[in-house]
């Protein structure tokens, strides 16, 4: 980006410098004890890619607007020009020509306090863009693909999305590559900004193949009588750790983390969640389920944080997970952090075993079993499928879903 502001030149150069003055992640951390920063690619070695086979997919059909990045770099676009005022684009463009717009919102939910913020601050390559303007309905969903062969070791994007009052958009994130024979590192941090009575929705689809490791920051902040919705879906990768954060920042606003996840194999997927309210008299439901299976290990940790100022909070959080055979391993952990009075606030986690009486039941009335497994799972999944507002993505993850029980 030489032809960035000199503020965002700066930034990069004090995150770069950053990195040498944060302490090095060592995994003894709390927070990091579950997934080793190095899997990651937060510390250690780079990675020095490989070889996969496949082309990276075209533009689906019914979108607004659709970029895709190939191994870091913007590859092919299709933005369609209106009156509304919406603007849609790559980040590193919209650093020169939308400075007013960027400036003051890049950096401000994830920056540099730790070392995952200030590694991708120093040394994010491109990444997706969109504005859209007061009282502007975006009737199509706006849809960005990274996409990794292998020939880069070390992928690092940006998404940032400011909707201003009234406004009404859907985003859709996506990650994917074919099975790579040697290591991807792919780090991607997304900043959502949801105005005064705006509807967002922000959804992430983390397809990797195998050899792929991904590292992925969401926070979303939501303005008083907004609706914001955050979906992750996290299906392929060998290590997935993906960080939500939903900041309930006006009163009257209604945030949503919603999450799904299959893993098989030898995957590892992590989801930390966080839902925090700042702003009194608010709503926000926290709601992940997964499915594992073969030697897999999923973790959620979960946390409701409701500081000093927030009276009135309403607010609830649920995590379960299917285990599918003997070997696969589900952790969950929970947390309420409440710092003041007259809150209803909620928190649940369970992991279960497919259960044997609903195989017989569905066995002996002539279902194969391989076929009542995936019902069972597919009807697990249905209450985070039933939030997600677009239908055609609903039917895509479901049949995803599928693909994973049959294998």
């Amino acid at each position: 980006m030489a032809s960035a502001p000199a503020w965002a030149e700066d930034a990069k150069k004090r995150a770069e410098g950053l990195l040498t003055e944060l302490p090095a992640l060592t995994g003894q951390e709390e927070e990091w004890r579950f997934t080793p920063p190095t899997d990651v690619g937060l510390e250690g070695a780079s990675a020095e890619g490989g070889t996969g086979d496949g082309n990276p997919p075209s533009a689906p059909e019914g979108r607004r607007a659709w970029l895709r990045f190939v191994d870091g770099a913007m590859d092919a676009s299709q933005l369609a020009e209106s009156a509304d005022g919406v603007i849609i684009g790559e980040l590193g463009a919209a650093l020169v020509e939308h400075e007013d717009l960027v400036r003051d919102r890049l950096y401000s939910l994830v920056g540099f306090e730790d070392k995952p913020g200030a590694l991708n601050a120093a040394r994010w390559e491109t990444g997706l863009f969109v504005y859209v303007p007061d009282g502007v309905t975006v009737e199509l969903p706006i849809e960005a693909l990274s996409w990794a062969t292998g020939k880069t070791g070390q992928l690092f994007d940006r998404t940032l999305v400011v909707a201003g009052r009234g406004s009404h958009v859907t985003v859709i994130d996506r990650y994917g590559s074919p099975d790579i024979s040697g290591r991807v590192i792919s780090s991607s941090v997304v900043e959502v900004f949801a105005g005064e009575d705006a509807d967002v929705e922000h959804v992430s689809v983390i397809d990797w193949g195998s050899g792929a490791r991904h590292h992925a920051v969401l926070r979303a902040q939501v303005g008083r009588d907004a609706r914001a919705r955050s979906v992750v879906v996290t299906l392929g990768g060998d290590v997935v750790r993906v960080e939500p954060t939903m900041v309930v920042a006006g009163p009257g606003a209604d945030a949503r983390a919603l999450g799904l996840y299959f893993a098989d194999g030898n995957q590892h997927f992590e989801h930390r969640v966080i839902s925090r309210h700042e702003a009194p008299q608010a709503y926000s439901n926290l709601l992940y389920k997964g499915a594992i299976k073969d030697t897999a290990h999923t973790i959620f940790f979960g946390n409701l944080i409701v500081p000093p100022g927030a009276p009135g909070t309403d607010a609830y959080q649920t995590n379960r997970n299917l285990v599918l055979n003997d070997g696969a391993r589900a952790e969950t952990i929970p947390f309420l952090e409440i710092e003041t009075a007259e809150v209803k606030c909620s928190h649940a986690g369970a992991v279960s075993r497919v259960d044997d009486e609903h195989l017989f039941y569905l066995e002996s009335r002539g279902v194969p079993r391989d076929q009542a497994k995936q019902l069972i799972v597919e009807g697990f999944c249905q209450e985070v499928l039933d939030e997600v507002g677009l239908d055609e993505l609903r039917d895509e993850l479901s049949a995803a879903i599928a693909k994973k029980v049959r294998r």
